[in-house]
């Protein structure tokens, strides 16, 4: 049995962190220009990020050996962002808040995780190829609930649903992923193209991650968690203590396969997701609100992500799993 590497736990942690930092350095020296942000975004979700998946799915072996799981891993996905949606607003009918807009805000941007960037050095570090396989398509499920029962909490039913948004570059790229382990294809993929998909899928993470820092550092001076201090704190003991717990007891005691039981452990672990303040601001939602619990949520994560990683491990009984290379 292994024990939770710790350092490489801790080092998956400074990669985050890292790399956001130079995200935030870049920023504040004007090496980063906010002008260059749409441009170095396109090319994450329409490339790099699709590569990654390819990477990653296309040659998954748990993925090959049973297709059934497709439609209980996005099912998981999914329900993970529409628990988190309604155990927020349930909480949020317990807050005052000055507009129905910012109590809609506090909803949508509680209820979801840093499923994506935060949660991938994690899963790759402690678990491996074959789980982080299996976490890109339950991202794919997340994406789904997100565009669906998330913009009706936070729309609260005003707006139409814009369903093209499901069909983007990283859901192409997980359904063209599976074609190819399905069919076996994809290991007659000529060498060029494999190390292009390789190469370009290594940059996706630090590149994401210098996106977000420099996000974070056009928006700290804004920060005033002492006058939302009651948003914040709600927010986080509900996305960091209460949401945690549920999803490590459904890991634990749903019949799933034990790649899906480590992604959701790893989820579990995870602050609020930092993309809602650029879906909110599209939306007409509070910017503000989700500004101030996405930070107070993305420092307090320093100390939870290691917290709930090593709860959950030990109550799920994923040791065996770990990766020891």
């Amino acid at each position: 049995m292994n024990d939770i590497p710790y350092s490489k736990l801790t080092l998956s942690l400074l990669v985050i962190v890292g790399w956001a930092l130079i995200g935030i350095s870049l920023r504040w020296l004007g090496l980063l220009k906010p002008s260059w942000d749409k441009a170095l975004l396109r090319c994450v979700v329409w490339f790099l990020y699709p590569c990654l998946i390819l990477q990653n799915v296309m040659k998954n072996s748990t993925l090959e050996s049973n297709p059934s799981l497709l439609f209980t891993i996005l099912l998981c996905g999914f329900f993970a962002i529409a628990t988190g949606q309604i155990v927020a607003r349930i909480a949020a009918s317990q807050i005052s808040f000055m507009s129905s807009r910012e109590r809609n805000t506090f909803v949508f941007t509680t209820g979801i995780f840093n499923y994506g960037y935060f949660a991938f050095p994690v899963a790759n570090a402690l678990f491996g190829p074959e789980t982080f396989g299996i976490l890109l398509v339950f991202v794919a499920g997340v994406e789904l609930g997100i565009w669906s029962i998330g913009i009706l909490f936070l729309t609260a039913g005003s707006e139409k649903l814009e369903w093209k948004r499901m069909v983007n570059p990283p859901m192409i790229a997980v359904a063209l992923a599976l074609a190819l382990n399905w069919s076996g294809y994809a290991e007659h993929i000529p060498q060029g193209t494999d190390r292009l998909i390789d190469h370009a899928a290594s940059l996706a993470i630090p590149i994401g991650l210098i996106l977000i820092g420099a996000t974070l550092g056009d928006n700290l001076r804004g920060l005033n968690l002492q006058k939302h201090y009651r948003v914040v704190l709600t927010a986080c003991t509900l996305r960091q203590l209460v949401l945690p717990l549920g999803f490590i007891a459904a890991a634990a005691r749903l019949p799933i396969m034990p790649e899906l039981k480590a992604v959701l452990v790893i989820e579990a672990a995870m602050p609020c997701g930092i993309f809602p303040i650029v879906i909110a601001k599209h939306y007409g939602g509070s910017t503000n609100t989700a500004l101030q619990i996405i930070l107070g949520s993305t420092f307090l994560s320093v100390l939870t992500i290691p917290l709930w990683v090593v709860v959950g491990v030990d109550i799920v009984n994923l040791k065996d799993m770990l990766n020891s290379h």
